[in-house]
């Protein structure tokens, strides 16, 4: 009995970790077992610093590990394709592009790799792999590597980019749950975002909706800072409703 409820919670904790939410009533019908057990597993995830109890279920908490690049990619790829269409379709020809670190800006490259002439400046070794062989002039900022993300980092890297113009940056966050705008877990990285929107005419974070359910200790900037955020998915009303008019929420869902 004691290993069956202990494989149901790791199991409850990699589907909350990768959905970013579980509901109570999804998880018992899920499990097959009474939505009271299913409670109490939620409580033994907040106890074990994994889950946040919210209306009906819970969320990931702010300080749950990191997930490994690699990983994210898979978590809601539908959205973030989406989301990469809408993005690359506002890119102008021969305009500069900036692209941070993150699952959703290796989207991004992907879909670039069928336009040409552009300019593009990255920290991401993932993009810059991916755009390695495309018609584009590539330019990849040097820095220390930051291995979860495969985001190069530091102080050259700032200096670098206090040297950049760019028409447009796509930036990813972490989540943005009770803030006043985008946030990352690493604070070498939010620094490396901040500058990116300034170095930018325009800036959009792009974020699947379920980001609106989690948060992360650093923000990068306010709302009013961005011309808006693409995102795609299921919360997307609720993402709206969160930010409140402050930026401009581009729904990305069935973009072709």
């Amino acid at each position: 009995m004691a290993n069956l409820t202990a494989d149901r919670r790791n199991r409850m904790a990699q589907i909350l970790l990768k959905n970013g939410s579980i509901k109570v009533g999804e998880m018992a019908e899920f499990f097959d077992v009474s939505t009271e057990t299913i409670r109490k597993d939620i409580i033994y995830l907040e106890k074990m610093g994994i889950a946040e109890k919210n209306y009906g279920g819970a969320i990931p908490k702010v300080s749950a590990v990191e997930k490994p690049l690699n990983e994210k990619e898979w978590v809601h790829a539908d959205e973030k394709a989406e989301i990469a269409a809408k993005a690359v379709a506002m890119i102008g020809e021969h305009d500069t592009v900036l692209l941070d670190a993150g699952s959703t800006t290796s989207a991004i490259a992907k879909q670039l790799t069928i336009k040409s002439d552009l300019t593009i400046i990255t920290n991401s070794l993932d993009a810059a792999g991916i755009l390695s062989e495309s018609n584009h002039q590539v330019f990849l900022c040097g820095g220390k590597i930051r291995r979860s993300s495969h985001a190069l980092i530091g102080g050259w890297l700032l200096d670098r980019l206090k040297n950049i113009r760019a028409n447009i940056a796509f930036l990813g966050s972490d989540g943005f749950k009770n803030q006043n705008g985008p946030t990352t877990v690493s604070y070498d990285e939010s620094c490396v975002k901040s500058w990116m929107l300034r170095a930018a005419e325009k800036t959009y974070v792009v974020a699947d909706s379920t980001k609106c359910t989690t948060t992360a200790q650093f923000a990068y900037a306010d709302w009013a800072d961005v011309i808006g955020i693409i995102t795609a998915g299921d919360h997307v009303e609720t993402l709206k409703e969160m930010i409140h008019n402050a930026t401009a929420v581009i729904d990305a869902t069935n973009a072709k």
